[in-house]
């Protein structure tokens, strides 16, 4: 039985990072000395950890101008349009890349990969909203896309609807391939926004086990903590 503390929601408590292509903001907002940010600013970064952990699973954007010929020699082509909105994004051009494959997506039939990757373009773009569409989309394609499960928990969160981001965050769990530290870091802070801060605790315990190097994962671990205490 999860145990709950009324702590203020929501809990806004994740680690600063340099953002990146994968959203349109590049500043940290911190709020105050005691380690609080603004909800987008967490919604940014858990983007950007989607993003790192998508290259980590083999996304890596191939030259963007390569992809650009080849997308051009035959714009109808899904596949080479998938390819270059998804290096279009990872290199920062947001609104491109959804000019491109928001046709091929639309696409009741679309290509495996292609609603997933609108998911996340629309997160780049903060619209939580087609985020949530996409990702829906993506899941009931491939019940088993993990990114498309954690986009949907992102998009959900950053909407507040934090017990259905909490369902979503477990099913990418259960399906993840790779390193599954980020999805455990993520569905963590869920859980502390909930005020299940026990739970949040054993879990952000776990992915430090797992990546003792990731400084993010230790900060929010100290900070739940510290939490907890008072």
């Amino acid at each position: 039985m999860k145990k709950i503390y009324n702590l203020p929601l929501p809990l806004l408590i994740l680690a600063t990072i340099s953002l990146s292509a994968c959203q349109t903001t590049s500043s940290s907002r911190v709020s105050d000395s005691n380690n609080k940010i603004s909800t987008q600013e967490r919604i940014d970064s858990a983007i950007e950890k989607v993003a790192i952990t998508a290259s980590k699973n083999g996304y890596r954007p191939a030259g963007l101008i390569a992809l650009e010929k080849q997308y051009k020699r035959n714009s109808s082509d899904p596949v080479a349009a998938l390819n270059y909105a998804r290096s279009l994004r990872q290199s920062g051009y947001i609104n491109r890349a959804s000019i491109i494959l928001e046709p091929f997506a639309k696409d009741k039939d679309a290509i495996a990969g292609a609603k997933t990757e609108m998911s996340m373009i629309a997160l780049g773009l903060g619209n939580y909203d087609l985020a949530e569409k996409y990702a829906k989309e993506a899941v009931i394609q491939d019940p088993t896309d993990h990114f498309a499960f954690q986009n949907l928990g992102i998009a959900l969160d950053a909407k507040e609807m934090h017990p259905e981001a909490e369902r979503a965050f477990r099913k990418a769990l259960e399906n993840w391939e790779g390193d599954p530290t980020t999805i455990m870091n993520n569905l963590a802070l869920n859980l502390a926004t909930q005020g299940f801060i026990d739970e949040a605790i054993e879990i952000l315990e776990k992915a430090k086990a797992l990546s003792p190097d990731r400084i993010e994962i230790e900060r929010n671990l100290r900070i739940i903590r510290t939490l907890n205490e008072r």
